[in-house]
């Protein structure tokens, strides 16, 4: 394993012990949120989405904040924050569970910007393959909370789930040590260069495509599966292997699908974008064939073939977000100012994922619930034209 591999490995898998309490928390508290003292389901809905909103006016204060301390003591506050939270979790109370998960939210922040910001360091041509890792290896905290938080929960309740869950977290520490410290830069004296630059077609195109696809995957397809699925079986049942399931466990069942194969299938899907010459062309195909999977979508009843739609949708889920963090990325290693323009990303796609689920529930009130494929098949297109009209990509070149 060479130094880059090894300092990706080590900031993915602690975003992953990290990421353990608050995936959990998606799984548990709809069903263990009276034990907190919650009195009504809609805080519940809050205490989920808090953290997202958050991020949002937080990535820029992030960018400041990493210009005067090391990235390294960024995380070890986010470890620490995480860890934290996760066991205040199980104590009762809204407004200090309010706090807990607006805290996690600058966990996170902070772990993102310090994972894009190693990637951002390595070499042009492994830069693909590298964000596959770190996707895949940093979700895998996300299937660990999902799929053992209720077992937890029930067999030593919630308040002792929460505890171990929090110091489980601190396990990131042993992988801490081996991350390397990444310099600090003097950057005041070339920001008019920066502001020159900072609205060039190529730059707007990668953010613009990050906010999209965050909202699509993230947030659109993500938050609204399970109605979906609710909706297209109505008051039938859909057996599987002799069992019958309902809609939450379908959801449950494909989204934890995804987060078990990524490991697998996102570094091979960055290696390959990293060996592509026609970068732009492989994107718009994969917009294309987002599109037709929605406009499939629409078509289908919840069926084998249905499920098997979904899981396609995943994979191309798995592979369009592989490669636009790639192209992301690599246009941060060229920028003077790598912190601002990773900053800028992780705002525009936090703002993605936040929207996504509003524009999605709000499509299904007032339009019905194929109306989440219309839209999706709808920025497919729109992301087609927007890299469909421009040359080749050549991501490494100064902004034009």
């Amino acid at each position: 394993m060479d130094r880059s591999q090894k300092q990706v490995m080590s900031i993915s898998l602690i975003t992953a012990f990290a990421l353990i309490g608050d995936s959990m928390l998606y799984i548990v508290l709809p069903v263990y949120w009276k034990e907190v003292g919650l009195s009504s389901i809609w805080e519940v809905g809050l205490l989920l989405s808090i953290n997202r909103f958050v991020r949002i006016p937080l990535a820029p204060v992030v960018w400041w904040l990493y210009r005067y301390i090391p990235m390294k003591t960024g995380v070890l506050m986010a470890i620490f924050i995480a860890s934290v939270t996760t066991m205040l979790y199980g104590v009762s109370g809204f407004w200090l569970l309010l706090i807990c998960r607006c805290a996690w939210g600058l966990a996170w922040t902070l772990l993102r910007m310090s994972g894009m910001r190693v990637i951002s360091e390595m070499e042009e041509g492994s830069q693909g393959h590298l964000t596959g890792l770190y996707n895949g290896l940093y979700r895998l905290g996300s299937l660990f909370g999902m799929l053992f938080g209720g077992i937890f929960a029930s067999l030593i309740g919630f308040q002792s789930m929460t505890l171990v869950f929090g110091l489980l977290t601190l396990i990131g520490c042993v992988f801490y040590v081996s991350l390397d410290e990444i310099e600090k830069s003097e950057e005041r004296q070339v920001y008019q260069g920066i502001k020159q630059k900072w609205f060039a077609r190529d730059i707007v195109k990668v953010l613009m495509t990050g906010m999209l696809v965050a909202l699509v995957i993230q947030g659109l397809f993500a938050s609204t599966l399970s109605h979906i699925i609710e909706a297209k079986l109505g008051h039938n049942e859909f057996a599987l292997f002799g069992f019958v399931i309902g809609a939450s466990a379908l959801s449950g069942i494909i989204q934890a699908i995804r987060w078990g194969w990524e490991p697998f299938v996102a570094p091979r899907a960055g290696r390959w974008f990293d060996g592509l010459e026609m970068k732009e062309r492989m994107l718009c195909g994969m917009f294309l064939s987002f599109g037709g999977l929605s406009l499939l979508a629409i078509m289908l009843k919840v069926s084998g073939g249905f499920l098997l739609m979904l899981l396609f949708i995943q994979l191309l889920s798995t592979i369009l977000t592989t490669f636009t963090d790639t192209l992301a990325f690599q246009k941060a290693s060229i920028q003077t100012d790598k912190n601002r323009f990773l900053a800028s990303y992780s705002f525009v796609q936090d703002l993605g994922a936040a929207l996504g689920p509003l524009c999605g529930y709000t499509m299904i009130q007032f339009f019905g619930t194929n109306s989440v494929f219309w839209l999706m098949l709808i920025i497919s297109f729109l992301l087609v034209s927007m890299w469909a009209r421009g040359r080749q990509l050549h991501v490494s070149s100064d902004a034009s």
